[in-house]
């Protein structure tokens, strides 16, 4: 498949499945930074795009250079959340009655897969997860380092999988039988202490993560009682070796800036093939 034709296939999936493209914007001239959209139409025309909200176009925006973000859901016997970036120009801008703005743009010569590193989701293999911890927390009284609830043994053996982590959150999956015996029923709200270290040696550090995390979700499968929990990431840990102790700092939009570079580089990994040396990290 040539790349103009794989370009196509990706946008006609894009408009299928109502993906929102987010255009980064010469906030000098637009007044705007970004702006969300949706895909209207894709041709030798152009890409038709609509913004989500109001917005003040116009002539003044004809000419501007522009990139693009969305994302994708292939299906090749798995589910692939697979993102793409592109540069355009704008042709032509307006804005519409109900104040929305409607541009078309140049057709893009070429998508490249890409992805924002703080959002990426990754289903880390056994063999790259070294250590892995996780205590219930309490607010007064802390946790017992010495009492995890789930270890590392946990994971080798299938009772519990970390189903995909990314820097900002993660979810886990526990079976039934490790629910019952460590009594880890736990509802939304609940906070946990959550000690990872991963074997990563293309990046610098130790890659030893300590994190306070709250249950967002938890979901229970009817049948076998398996659950899968979702986890937000509140605080960062590092060791004060003098002290003895922990110390915390809350997390900072959203991202626990380590992780970004390991998950990217697994992320790469998993679409080497594909790619084909074209990735590029998306700020």
């Amino acid at each position: 498949m040539t790349a103009h034709k794989q370009s196509r296939r990706l946008m006609e999936e894009a408009i299928t499945q109502r993906s929102h493209c987010f255009l980064s914007l010469p906030q000098a001239v637009t007044g705007l930074r970004e702006l969300e959209c949706a895909i209207l139409d894709f041709s030798s025309r152009g890409l038709l795009l609509e913004s989500a909200g109001k917005a003040a176009a116009g002539p003044h925006w004809v000419g501007l250079d522009v990139k693009g973000y969305f994302r994708v859901v292939l299906r090749n016997g798995s589910l692939d959340e697979d993102f793409y970036t592109f540069d355009s120009r704008i042709r032509a801008a307006a804005t519409g009655q109900t104040g929305q703005a409607r541009l078309r743009l140049n057709e893009p010569e070429r998508l490249v897969f890409g992805q924002r590193r703080k959002s990426l989701r990754v289903e880390p293999e056994l063999s790259r997860l070294h250590k892995a911890f996780l205590w219930r927390y309490d607010k007064c009284r802390g946790f017992s380092p010495d009492a995890p609830a789930i270890k590392g043994s946990d994971f080798q053996s299938g009772l519990a999988r970390l189903a995909d982590i990314s820097a900002g959150g993660m979810r886990l999956a526990l079976r039934a039988p490790l629910v019952r015996e460590r009594e880890l029923d736990m509802t939304t709200g609940d906070r946990v202490v959550v000690h990872l270290q991963f074997n990563e040696p293309r990046v610098a550090g130790s890659h030893e993560f300590w994190m306070v995390a709250r249950i967002r979700h938890v979901a229970e499968d009817r049948v076998s009682r398996d659950q899968l929990l979702g986890l937000e990431f509140l605080a960062s840990g590092a060791i004060d070796a003098k002290a003895g102790k922990l110390r915390w700092l809350p997390v900072k939009d959203h991202v626990i800036a380590g992780l970004t570079d390991i998950f990217y580089q697994w992320h790469l990994d998993k679409h080497r093939e594909k790619l084909g040396g074209n990735a590029v990290p998306v700020k």
